[in-house]
């Protein structure tokens, strides 16, 4: 009989989601695992479209009730799965859910790819990582937490269906496109801190920067040639048709350095050369005039990336061994075996 496994997210297109569970369900259900997926409903990010202040407010107070009544209802069926996954959290701050979880279901998979620990939701994320059957922290840095409450732990790497990204496109036809791929939550925190650097670098080299994200950005700053791709998921399998290098820029604090490369992987996977910032494990994915570069400073950034912009050689043969290092080190293929075993031993 098959095993059942039930999967918690909070969206069905957030990129944890999407790269930590979602695009696994086809694979898992070939390794003859019955498979279900529950995202939020309504989904994290709704927002009420209602125009007037106070009916939003009141529109988005009442979905927030549907959302944690719908999860209630998912963790009463719980019970009937083997194992449980459960990315992040089940539906916002607090642990009501959670500890009805741990009593309906004990076999469940702790999941978390950013370092969602730093700031008010610290000691909900320790009780997770001690009650869990077991964690599965995406890189080091956020082990370094879990391993506080736990030993039941596995490290698995936001991991790319490397399968499905299409080949680098053979001829631009154009100026080199530097791209940036990110959510609009995340573009002031990254890409803002460095639009001048870049505005100052294209008036030593031809570029173009691209820009995908959620919705169209109003970037501060003037004299910067850019354009803007609208993020839609179909289309990030086409990332080396669509940009010829991909950036990474991060801040060195504590949320940034638990990111878990996902950025850098996709360019790698579409066989785009990278140049990001040494920030967490970031500085373990790229390997330094090998697959891409690391930078720091300014002129750094400028080096790396017109070195890149001016040499097609350059960028060919670097992209191509990102997606070599992709293939073997971060890909669906590498680790679901890994997963696999930890599902097994966590069911019943």
């Amino acid at each position: 009989m098959a095993k059942r496994l039930l999967g918690f997210t909070q969206s069905s297109f957030d990129p944890a989601a999407r790269f930590r569970f979602i695009q696994l369900i086809p694979h898992l259900r070939q390794a003859g695992w019955e498979v279900a997926h529950r995202p939020n409903r309504p989904d994290r990010q709704w927002n009420s479209p209602l125009r007037p202040a106070v009916l939003r407010g009141l529109h988005y107070r009442a979905g927030r009730v549907l959302m944690r009544y719908n999860r209630g209802r998912d963790v009463s069926e719980a019970g009937q799965y083997d194992v449980v996954f459960v990315n992040r959290d089940l539906a916002g701050p607090g642990l009501t859910l959670e500890k009805r979880l741990h009593r309906n279901n004990p076999h469940f998979v702790y999941d978390f790819d950013d370092a969602i620990f730093v700031g008010p939701n610290e000691a909900a994320v320790a009780w997770m990582c001690k009650n869990a059957a077991w964690v599965t922290p995406g890189n080091e840095y956020l082990a370094a937490f879990a391993r506080q409450h736990t030993d039941k732990m596995t490290i698995i790497p936001t991991i790319i269906d490397t399968d499905t990204y299409e080949p680098p496109a053979s001829a631009n036809g154009g100026p080199v496109r530097v791209g940036w791929s990110g959510s609009d939550q995340s573009i002031h925190a990254t890409l803002v801190p460095n639009l001048e650097m870049l505005r100052e670098l294209q008036t030593q080299v031809d570029f173009e920067l691209v820009v995908i994200t959620n919705t169209e950005p109003k970037l501060p700053v003037n004299g910067l040639r850019w354009r803007f791709i609208p993020w839609r998921a179909d289309d990030e399998r086409k990332l080396g048709t669509l940009l010829d290098i991909g950036i990474m820029p991060l801040k060195d604090d504590t949320f940034q350095r638990g990111k878990c490369a996902l950025k850098i992987l996709q360019y790698m996977a579409a066989g785009l050369p990278a140049v990001a910032s040494p920030v967490g494990v970031n500085a373990d994915v790229v390997l330094p005039e090998r697959t891409g570069y690391l930078v720091r400073t300014k002129a750094e950034w400028h080096a790396a990336l017109a070195t890149l912009i001016r040499d097609a050689g350059l960028r060919a043969r670097l992209g191509q061994a990102g997606r070599e290092r992709c293939v073997a080190e971060y890909s669906v293929r590498r680790w679901l075996p890994t997963l696999l075993e930890i599902f097994t031993k966590v069911a019943r």
